[in-house]
């Protein structure tokens, strides 16, 4: 009877094998490497205007907290300065006096035009953190083939590489086949309601439906997919939801001599330990999914066999994600603190302890969820929670892989590097772009940039050949190419 029972097991082993075997021979193969040439240097020019914008300090500090407007006219005055043609031939309207859109009318009035996005606007630097800065971090420093500074990578280095790209084509008098508007925003950082949210609510009052929104993003990435072997280019396809969600205790204080057994201190953090030993589940959502298929296409037939077959094997392709916090993203929705307060003096107990905790909504999950996760991970009254609504921002939906403006994009990543393999992915983070996706079939993240320093941290930084790749990137772009 153990015999036969053995058999059995062992002719559902072999059929199981089979099929998976099966399944990874006929996943689709890689395309074929296609002939790069050398990115001609287009601009000298673009790196002091690079370095001039770093300089001016357009920062955005909090969703309720005012601007240096002066800084943003400065900001404004520059742009006129370098870039004559720009201003003279397009049209330029103003939203909430520091939001931008230029329109370059095409020659065919009947194409759907193309939307090119950046923003002007940047994070602070923490004051205790500017001495770790090897340069000033305002400064706009070029040293070492580098351009240093707050902005340099987010993302004044769009800002500079859309109008430096259309100003040369101007110099040209080339005209582009459809119009193309650029939208530059002020408030990105803190939530684009002023700037990107306003543009795009007059796209779709004028009945605008763009057949391409590009906006800040992905880039071609050598450091996280050393198994392929080679450079990785991820364009975004779709968002994760954005919210923040407010903890509250209130316990009477008192004076620090006396405490009592807990204070709201104690019972936040409690609350705060709670939410970070909990995880929500991990899924893979469809443009994941594509980026494991295409990456894996270049390692061993084991690591093809396991991708191409996720229906046996996505909780092992899950746990592999979960080791390095940029793919684990992908796969969970994510909940940190953020923001903690509490207390007045060093010997007052005090009576409020407040803590924001910053989430990104996976695709498939809500904030209500999210919230009621939370709730359930916390399990004190004491706790109240609330999420903001301020900038409250549901998951968004995906542009497929297959729409002619993502192989597009594709096709010119292909032309300029050298074997790389392109791929949809999700953005973590949150874009101005967003506001686009209702009224707009393909919205996409990418910036032809190559593993870029410093993103929201110190010393952020951008070659000026990442410079001068991404003006290439949108002059191909306008182009048609």
């Amino acid at each position: 009877m153990k015999n036969r029972w053995l058999k059995i097991l062992l002719a559902l082993v072999g059929i199981l094998l089979i099929v998976m075997i099966y399944n990874t021979l006929r996943a689709p193969k890689p395309l074929p490497d296609q002939a790069t040439a050398p990115i001609p240097v287009i601009s000298d020019s673009a790196a002091i205007h690079l370095s001039k914008a770093i300089q001016i300090k357009t920062i955005s500090k909090g969703d309720t907290l005012p601007i240096d407007t002066a800084e943003f006219v400065a900001f404004r005055l520059l742009l006129e300065k370098s870039y004559p043609l720009v201003h003279h031939q397009l049209t330029r309207q103003t939203f909430n006096e520091f939001s931008y859109v230029f329109t370059w009318k095409g020659k065919n009035t009947a194409l759907a035009p193309y939307v090119l996005m950046a923003h002007m606007d940047v994070v602070p630097v923490e004051a205790v953190a500017e001495k770790n800065w090897s340069v000033p971090s305002f400064s706009g420093t070029i040293k070492n083939d580098t351009i240093w500074g707050r902005g340099a990578v987010d993302d004044k280095v769009a800002v500079i590489a859309i109008l430096e790209s259309v100003e040369k084509l101007l110099e040209k008098g080339y005209t582009p086949d459809r119009t193309i508007y650029i939208s530059l925003g002020h408030d990105e950082e803190v939530s684009g309601k002023s700037g990107a949210k306003v543009i795009s609510a007059w796209f779709k009052e004028q009945g605008i439906k763009p057949a391409l929104v590009l906006d800040e993003g992905g880039q071609i990435d050598l450091q996280h997919f050393k198994s392929v072997q080679r450079p990785v280019a991820v364009v975004a396809t779709g968002e994760k939801g954005y919210m923040n969600i407010d903890l509250t205790v209130e316990i009477p204080g008192g004076h620090s001599s006396m405490p009592a057994k807990e204070t709201a201190i104690d019972v936040l953090n409690k609350a705060i330990l709670q939410i970070r030993a909990r995880k929500l589940p991990g899924e893979m959502i469809e443009p994941v999914q594509e980026l494991v298929h295409r990456t894996s296409a270049y390692e061993s037939f084991f690591t093809r066999m396991v991708t191409n077959n996720l229906w046996l094997t996505k909780k092992l392709v899950i746990a592999q994600l979960e080791k390095t916090k940029e793919t684990n993203a992908m796969v969970h929705t994510t909940l940190v603190p953020t923001i903690v307060q509490a207390g007045i003096k060093d010997n007052v107990i005090p009576t409020v302890a407040k803590a924001t905790f910053n989430s990104r909504i996976l695709p498939g999950q809500t904030s209500d969820e999210i919230v009621q996760f939370v709730k359930e991970a916390v399990n004190d009254e004491r706790v109240v929670i609330k999420k903001q609504t301020i900038s409250l921002m549901e998951p968004s939906s995906f542009t497929p892989h297959t729409h002619p403006a993502f192989l597009q994009i594709e096709n010119i990543i292909r032309k300029s590097v050298p074997k790389v393999v392109v791929s949809p992915f999700l953005m973590i983070g949150a874009t101005d772009s967003r506001y686009f996706r209702s009224f707009s079939d393909a919205v996409l993240n990418f910036s032809a940039v190559q593993d870029v320093k410093g993103y929201h941290g110190i010393d952020e930084r951008i070659g000026i050949n990442d410079l001068n790749r991404m003006i290439y990137f949108y002059q191909q772009l306008l182009q048609g190419k």
